[in-house]
């Protein structure tokens, strides 16, 4: 018996299973029919997963989470393929298996004269992750006499308009440098308005499959695209307003902490609320 396969039943098992948001519906390849059990099986993390984390460009990219999903979700073909709406259902699973069910995190609480405390806070990561099944995506809009066939975002689209967000923050930021001359940020201020018009027209065109007419249904990409490009600005805006109601059904809800009682007396609130955020080196790279 060679070495690997003495090895072999030491490595990895699965440390929990779980259903998806999508059902495994928008995947090129279903993980859940290949299962058996109708579940995705999720491994903790690596040492190597580790590393990766601290990796800032692999961050901002998005290959460190990709990476991390393709190792503890091996029945997941291609992590960029994921449905936006199953990505914190992941993310929160693989913590879960590597970290355990509980996350300290760090909360920022306002104190009179605008200073700040720090409040460390426990919180359960499970009541999360089943509250992210029993939604559906609605597959169609209706919008006067035509009808939108949508899709989520995948993983790969979502990292791309989030490069191009971070990228037209980046050329905001330039129309205030004292360095540069008023036509300079004059430049600065029209492309940045240009990628961030191309950005938010993006978002909505990578989630358009189809659009239905009374006479037959347009597929093509270039004439969807050519379509909202003449049309008028109501149907654009309201196409949009479904989309990101849509995304925002399935986002996690913020958490709400007690302050404690001593920080009240200090002029400190009540509560502060606590915005949910997965796809970032902290969540995974602290216990």
């Amino acid at each position: 018996m060679d070495q690997q396969s003495i090895l072999a039943k030491h490595t990895r098992q699965p440390k929990i299973y779980i259903k998806l948001p999508s059902n495994g519906v928008f995947y090129k390849v279903n993980p859940l029919e290949k299962s058996g059990s109708g579940e995705l099986p999720i491994y903790s993390m690596t040492a190597k997963d580790e590393i990766a984390i601290k990796t800032p460009d692999a961050l901002m990219n998005g290959e460190a989470t990709a990476g991390i999903i393709k190792s503890c979700c091996p029945l997941i073909n291609d992590p960029w393929e994921i449905p936006a709406i199953d990505l914190d259902a992941i993310l929160i699973a693989i913590r879960i298996a590597t970290y355990g069910e509980k996350m300290t995190s760090t909360v920022r609480v306002p104190m009179p004269d605008n200073k700040y405390e720090e409040l460390e806070t426990e919180i359960d990561l499970r009541p999360l992750l089943d509250g992210t099944l029993g939604k559906e995506f609605p597959s169609t809009v209706k919008y006067n006499d035509l009808t939108f066939h949508v899709r989520p975002l995948t993983y790969k689209d979502q990292s791309k308009f989030f490069e191009a967000t971070f990228e037209t923050q980046r050329m905001a930021s330039l129309i205030n440098d004292s360095s540069l001359n008023d036509e300079q940020k004059r430049k600065a201020f029209i492309e940045g308005f240009k990628k961030l018009s191309s950005t938010q027209m993006g978002v909505v065109l990578q989630q358009i499959t189809a659009i239905e007419t009374d006479e037959g249904s347009e597929t093509d990409p270039k004439n969807i695209e050519a379509f909202f490009n003449e049309t008028d600005k109501d149907t654009f805006a309201y196409v949009s307003k479904f989309l990101q109601d849509t995304k925002e059904l399935f986002d996690i809800p913020a958490q709400i902490v007690q302050v404690p009682q001593n920080l009240q007396e200090q002029g400190a609130p009540k509560t502060v609320t606590v915005p949910m955020m997965f796809d970032t080196a902290n969540f995974f790279a602290s216990r």
